[in-house]
């Protein structure tokens, strides 16, 4: 419900805006540009420039354009001279590009001729081809990514003087703020230089990207994203797809899953322990002493145990979940590699452990960008452990920790008694017989032992 409100509260936002900017920008009053950087404040163009005089300057000359489904916003190869945020809507990147085919027009043709229901039409195409000699290529469109409301693009061209890297094409119905090139040098450009030297900088620490170029960092960084997270904030959750590739620039992330477990444990090795002591009757010898008896049947309970509740006690509700912590993951480390590479639904949850920094990037970006660092990342992507594996080791570590305190306080009581006789063994010597009769001494050994 929450949710719900907080989707109506950001529509009725955007519109707002979409009618701000409507209003033509020689038109705009100053409680309209108030109005206008109120309502844009938290965009992340504009996080170091909040409500300053920049960012007014920006809000009154930045301009909004629709465009329909399959509509081009900017092509491939053409001069940068604006920038773009999507307001709403969703649009796709388009990259174009030629691949070799390694046959010359004539080679191509005697292959042609070849096929003789085909001699016909491939003779038209061959009147299309420039020379004989001349190597054929294919020209390939591919959408390489989708960007949607609250992102940006354009701003490579702009910092770098660059033609456009790839076209942009609208998906749905989209509105885009537009700021030229004139407002963006002057007020936004050394903010976007900073911050995509910071993101570069960092990047080049990271184990996975230190040894990869400047210019594939570039690119890289532009298509990447930082987002804050506090302390206790759910940063994936489990039973979700994730296209993206999380890195950890500061703070601590903490891995948990939520596991099942038999409701009463307790009773549930008593009844077990019954069973096999039951069927110890049966057969002679079956322990060889009673150490080896309890840890035999230890051994086979916990491993009935890991199985977890049965499907009636589920059914039932006769069950309680765990939530363990599988790893705290630090500075430079990724997520969720494995699950993003394989299109898995996620079965752990990410919580910062502490304020934290994310940077964000798409995995299809890397594999464009990058392949072989894709290679990399999909060779060492982890998958954590399934259920049955997690409570078995839950269940042998609570075992190792209760030996550890039991033999831990069994030292202490030994020490303790050993005090306690040598004590008495002082005080009867003080004491004539007839005293002694008056005197309660400690009594020896009050100290007892714990079972393991």
């Amino acid at each position: 419900m929450k949710e719900y409100k907080m989707d109506i509260i950001l529509m009725q936002k955007t519109e707002r805006i979409k009618e701000l900017l409507d209003i033509p920008c020689e038109k705009r009053t100053e409680k309209m540009l108030l109005e206008l950087m109120s309502f844009t404040k938290d965009f992340k163009i504009f996080e170091n420039i909040s409500m300053s005089i920049e960012h007014q300057n920006i809000c009154s000359t930045m301009t909004i354009h629709r465009y329909k489904p399959n509509e081009t916003i900017v092509k491939q190869g053409d001069p940068g001279d604006s920038f773009f945020y999507i307001l709403s809507g969703t649009v796709n990147i388009r990259l174009t590009y030629k691949i070799d085919t390694g046959l010359t027009s004539n080679e191509k043709k005697k292959n042609d001729l070849n096929d003789e229901e085909n001699v016909e039409n491939k003779n038209n195409q061959n009147q299309n081809e420039k020379k004989d000699d001349e190597i054929n290529v294919i020209t390939v469109d591919k959408n390489i990514g989708v960007l949607k409301a609250g992102q940006t693009f354009g701003e490579l061209s702009l910092l770098y003087g660059t033609p456009r890297a790839a076209s942009i094409v609208s998906v749905t119905n989209s509105a885009l703020i537009k700021i030229d090139k004139e407002p963006f040098d002057k007020y936004v450009k050394n903010i976007f230089e900073n911050q995509l030297q910071d993101q570069i900088e960092f990047l080049k620490i990271c184990p996975i990207f230190n040894k990869i170029d400047q210019d594939l960092l570039i690119k890289l960084g532009i298509r990447t994203e930082v987002k804050k997270y506090s302390t206790g904030q759910i940063i994936l959750k489990p039973d979700f797809k994730y296209e993206q590739i999380y890195i950890i620039r500061r703070g601590t992330i903490k891995v948990t899953k939520k596991i099942k477990f038999i409701k009463n444990e307790k009773k549930f090795m008593e009844n077990e322990r019954k069973k096999l002591r039951k069927n110890q009757q049966k057969k002679k010898n079956f322990y060889e002493d009673l150490n080896s008896k309890m840890q035999i049947e230890n051994d086979i309970i916990l491993e009935k145990m890991s199985l977890g509740p049965s499907d009636e006690d589920i059914e039932n509700n006769n069950y309680i979940n765990k939530d363990l912590t599988l790893e705290t993951l630090k500075i430079g480390d990724i997520f969720p590699s494995y699950y993003t590479i394989n299109s898995m639904n996620l079965d752990v949850s990410f919580i910062a452990d502490n304020p934290s920094d994310i940077i964000i990037v798409k995995l299809t970006d890397i594999q464009d960008i990058m392949p072989e660092t894709y290679e990399f990342i999909k060779k060492y992507a982890k998958k954590y452990p399934d259920d049955e594996f997690l409570r078995k080791f839950y269940y042998y570590n609570e075992s190792w920790n209760k030996y550890k305190n039991t033999l831990k306080y069994n030292i202490l009581a030994d020490s303790l008694n050993r005090d306690i006789i040598k004590n008495n063994d002082m005080r009867k010597k003080m004491f004539t017989r007839k005293d002694m009769n008056n005197v309660n001494l400690p009594e020896i050994f009050t100290q007892k032992r714990m079972k393991f």
